[in-house]
């Protein structure tokens, strides 16, 4: 079970390879993303042994570990090499010291540029936020056209908090501290959120959109040439430069995400793992799977593969992928710079109230923007109504 993605369409068409190899015959079953958690929930709690694997969010590890197989003894035993891939790929596998998954998809962040834009202005590429800013200010007042575009709106998938826990880690802050109390309002979350609702609000260098959009409006207004600059997944890179965009190729540049603190701050990653299903029956055959759909050549294979508009893609977990010389000439040069962006970054916090964390987070986000409310006591009732969720669950310490 998985969600729609070229990526998959790209395996899936490469199954009869797999059936050859083993005898194994495999279907994919795909589910809208917005559905995949409540199906695989759905799936787990009725105790059903339909689905073999699932590809999940690394958010929801923590909730879904009890029907999730451990695999660290498959690992060990065919010596699969999870050095290969990026450390915070394979941290996003692990809940309690088990690994329930292998990196299969995920992204990297990416800031995104207009190449002409930034000429005109004589700019270099931003590197940090403040960079970011100035340079959103000067191509603005030149051109005219909005310098960034962000996503402040809620209900879309808690898109308006990624950046926000760049901004948020980049001041030093963080969702909880160590006794499990929530530290995003204090001082430097303060900071953090403020630096984030500036951009727009105070700076206002922001598309005057971005109070209402989602991810994909944001990256659908550099696309049709109404924003200079977006800070984004590196998927944007195939919409900004395809058939729909208003944007020539040579228009769009990319860097590593900018970052805080002297380019010391985390960047943020989100990875979709493959698992087993521990209801399954056939966990021998599924853990084949997993070993060839994981093959680095495989992975090389796909991201070199331009063929078919539907099963292009450029999405890659290993190392040696991000640094091969066919993949980044094919790809011009997008997985070393992608590469630099997973230094040091982070991925969402596992937890088992997540959402309702998230939901909290993202309603105080955009009613800051939207509805002109001051961060800080708007960060302090956000903190008291996560407490409350801490305790319900049991997470909270004192």
């Amino acid at each position: 079970m998985l969600p729609p993605a070229s990526q998959f369409r790209a395996q899936q068409k490469r199954l009869d390879q797999f059936e050859a190899l083993t005898g194994i015959k495999t279907t994919y079953s795909y589910v809208p993303y917005g559905q995949l958690l409540d199906k695989i929930t759905t799936e787990a709690v009725g105790g059903s042994s339909e689905y073999d694997l699932f590809s999940f969010q690394d958010s929801w590890m923590a909730s879904l570990v009890g029907y999730l197989n451990p695999l660290d003894a498959s690992i060990a035993a065919d010596k699969l090499d999870m050095g290969r891939y990026p450390e915070v790929f394979r941290e996003a596998c692990i809940v309690g010291g088990k690994t329930y998954g292998l990196p299969i998809r995920a992204h990297p962040q990416l800031l995104f540029y207009r190449k002409d834009l930034l000429g005109e202005v004589g700019a270099k590429v931003p590197a940090s936020w403040s960079d970011m800013v100035a340079t959103a200010g000067a191509i603005q007042n030149k051109s005219g056209i909005s310098g960034v575009a962000l996503d402040y709106v809620k209900g879309s998938g808690f898109q308006n908090l990624w950046l926000w826990f760049n901004c948020l880690w980049g001041h030093g802050s963080d969702l909880f501290d160590a006794a499990g109390q929530p530290r995003f309002n204090d001082a430097a979350g303060v900071a953090g959120t403020q630096a984030y609702v500036d951009v727009l609000l105070k700076d206002k260098v922001a598309n005057p959109g971005s109070s209402q959009f989602n991810e994909y409006d944001m990256v659908n207004s550099m696309a049709q040439g109404k924003s200079a600059m977006i800070m984004v997944w590196w998927w944007t890179y195939s919409v900004l430069t395809g058939d729909r965009s208003r944007l020539k190729p040579e228009q769009v540049g990319f860097a590593p995400m900018v970052r805080f603190n002297g380019g010391k701050s985390p960047t943020l990653a989100t990875l979709m793992p493959f698992g087993i299903s521990k209801q399954s029956r056939h966990k021998a055959a599924a853990w084949e799977y997993l070993k060839w759909v994981s093959n680095p050549d495989l992975e090389v294979e796909i991201v070199c593969d331009k063929s078919d508009p539907q099963t292009s893609d450029i999405v890659a977990t290993q190392t040696a992928t991000y640094l091969n010389d066919k993949v980044n000439a094919v790809n011009h040069g997008l997985h070393r710079v992608a590469l630099e962006s997973l230094k040091g970054a982070r991925i969402l916090p596992k937890l088992t109230i997540w959402p309702e964390v998230a939901s909290v987070l993202e309603t105080t986000i955009s009613e800051i923007v939207a509805v002109g409310k001051p961060v800080k006591p708007s960060l302090d009732d956000a903190a008291a109504q996560v407490a409350r969720i801490a305790r319900r669950s049991g997470r909270h310490r004192s």
